[in-house]
């Protein structure tokens, strides 16, 4: 009877010292502060789009123009979104984008809400890429578009109010 006792001691011992470890090794458990609530942006992404709509992923904001006004929220991408954004920047060869896209000549754009900004990140590379529309390169419109249909579909940014109206 003893043995089975001592058996029994050692194994919940064995236990209490193993779920110990698990406990002290996730750091949510005994520090929430230090884990954050977002995957780490190994791409950051500066965004400033339709005069004043701008995603960054530096900081972890996006801020929707309301028309008048606007509405600021958290936003950060995902593992998964920041992986299809970096297979289309390769596919489109961003990094080797001119610095500053200019407007096709003789093409007015009403109303025209200035350039799109973009800047990303990502590891050792860093490019600025300032573009107007209209312009020769169809690659900014997959790009764009691409980020459109990942913002829009966050549950941040449907939960912003919605534009009260339109420019014109």
């Amino acid at each position: 009877m003893q043995i089975i006792e001592k058996r029994l001691i050692y194994t919940m011992k064995r236990l209490l010292f193993l779920a110990a470890g698990v406990l002290l090794s996730s750091c949510s458990v005994f520090c929430p502060c230090s884990k954050t609530d977002h995957d780490p942006q190994f791409i950051q992404i500066y965004y400033r789009f339709h005069a004043l709509e701008e995603l960054d992923t530096f900081n972890g904001t996006f801020q929707k123009d309301l028309v008048p006004g606007s509405a600021t929220a958290t936003m950060w991408f995902t593992t998964r979104d920041q992986e299809i954004i970096l297979f289309k920047l390769e596919q489109i060869h961003f990094f080797a984008f001119p610095d500053t896209i200019y407007s096709l000549p003789n093409q007015i754009v009403t109303p025209n809400l200035g350039p799109s900004i973009l800047r990303i990140k990502y590891k050792n590379l860093d490019k600025t890429l300032v573009w107007y529309y209209p312009n020769d390169y169809n690659q900014l419109d997959d790009l764009r578009e691409l980020f459109y249909n990942i913002i829009f579909s966050k549950k941040e940014y449907k939960a912003l109010p919605p534009q009260k109206s339109y420019y014109q």
